[in-house]
């Protein structure tokens, strides 16, 4: 695809409104830091969202009418994720087995309460977004952890193994892993899949970055491990590929109908006290139904920015780059510096003017500490800027007293 035809479709620099991202766009981006601070933080995008949405919410809200819909999701948005995934993963989700949920952050919440106990206890695999934790811990259930390999996103099977006790009930993973932008590979996968079923463990596989893969080398676990299908989770939404964090898009996914059972009911959406608004699952219809062409070109755009990001960090001496081959996320480990995570996004913050997200327990676990994860899901102009900063901030490093 020619430059000007992914241009043509939003993602050149003059797309991006600051003035409507510093009003709207909360979550440690550009409506919650000073003014002329530049936010990599929050995975979400700059860039508008795809003109086949708001088309569809536009002729929606026509009639003017916003009625209940029914608890368990509209027909056609479950259809609509069915499709998607059978066309875009090869996993055949059955649609009355698929169900929509207020954010892909509640659907894990959801998992975990559908399937952890007080006393149980569940293994993730780390670093991870600190919601796997707290998911968990929810639930009543004790975290154990796994590190992860941070330069391949491997796992250590020997280390898995010897954590798995009776108490273990489920492995929970990202994948593709936030913070690390690294694909699991279909070994490891099978790997965890026969372990699962050695004992008996539930798999909860959260696959919100599952689009954001520029190597095509995604697989779900559900499609690698079918022997074990009735004991997996899947839990995903519509925040990180089509840009719809706003709208709390998420959806759960099972093949197995007792399971679904418990989630539903442990969902709380009979009662209408929990559920996902009508207005989210017709912008997920037309982003799943229609979006696959604003999809593409926002791949495009995101290589592209992928390829600058590597080379900036190539060139900074205080950081090592850990070549993502998903997400739209960076996670350079820090080199040459006595500053930890957090003091260096704080340096960064007060020199550079430009918002980082520190690693350490609190953000991704404990493995985590001695990197920084950086968004780069906006244009390239926003991106120079903040590295031209943040390369004359560490270059005076030297000279810099960590924080008290």
């Amino acid at each position: 695809m020619q430059p000007n035809n992914r241009k043509s479709r939003g993602f050149n620099p003059s797309s991006i409104s600051l003035a409507t991202l510093r009003e709207r766009a909360y979550n440690y981006r550009w409506a919650e830091v000073e003014e002329g601070v530049i936010p990599l933080t929050a995975a979400d995008p700059d860039f508008p969202v795809a003109k086949e949405i708001t088309d569809a919410v536009r002729n929606y809200i026509k009639p003017g009418v916003f009625s209940y819909g029914p608890p368990e999701g509209l027909p056609f948005f479950r259809e609509a994720i069915s499709d998607w995934y059978l066309k875009t993963k090869h996993v055949t989700f059955h649609p009355s087995l698929i169900l929509p949920v207020n954010s892909a952050a509640f659907g894990l919440f959801l998992a975990a309460m559908s399937i952890l106990s007080k006393g149980d206890k569940a293994i993730i695999l780390e670093p991870v977004d600190f919601l796997f934790r707290k998911a968990i811990e929810n639930a009543g259930a004790e975290v154990i952890t796994s590190r992860l390999d941070k330069e391949t996103g491997e796992i250590d099977e020997a280390e898995i193994r010897s954590l798995v006790s009776p108490e273990v009930k489920a492995i929970f993973l990202c994948n593709p892993n936030n913070p690390l932008g690294k694909t699991m590979t279909t070994a490891d996968l099978l790997t965890l899949g026969k372990i699962a079923l050695e004992h008996n463990l539930y798999i909860v596989s959260d696959e919100i970055w599952a689009d954001i893969s520029f190597d095509l080398n995604f697989r779900s676990i559900a499609s690698v491990c079918d022997f074990i299908g009735e004991k997996i989770i899947t839990v995903s939404g519509l925040s990180k590929n089509f840009g719809l964090a706003g709208l709390r898009i998420g959806y759960v996914a099972v093949s197995d109908p007792a399971l679904y059972k418990v989630i539903y009911l442990a969902s709380k959406a009979s009662s209408t006290a929990y559920g996902i608004s009508t207005l989210s699952q017709v912008a997920g219809t037309a982003a799943l139904n229609k979006g696959g062409k604003w999809l593409d070109d926002f791949l495009i755009h995101l290589k592209e920015m992928r390829a600058y990001v590597e080379q900036r960090i190539e060139n900074i001496p205080s950081l090592e780059s850990n070549h993502p081959d998903s997400t739209y996320l960076f996670f350079p480990k820090l080199r040459n510096t006595s500053l930890s995570s957090h003091e260096m996004c704080d340096y960064l913050l007060k020199k550079a003017r430009v918002a980082l997200v520190p690693g350490g327990k609190n953000w991704f676990e404990d493995s985590s500490e001695g990197y920084v994860r950086i968004c780069y899901a906006t244009s390239q102009p926003i991106l120079r800027e903040a590295f031209d900063k943040i390369e004359e901030a560490l270059a005076q490093q030297h000279n810099f007293h960590a924080p008290v």
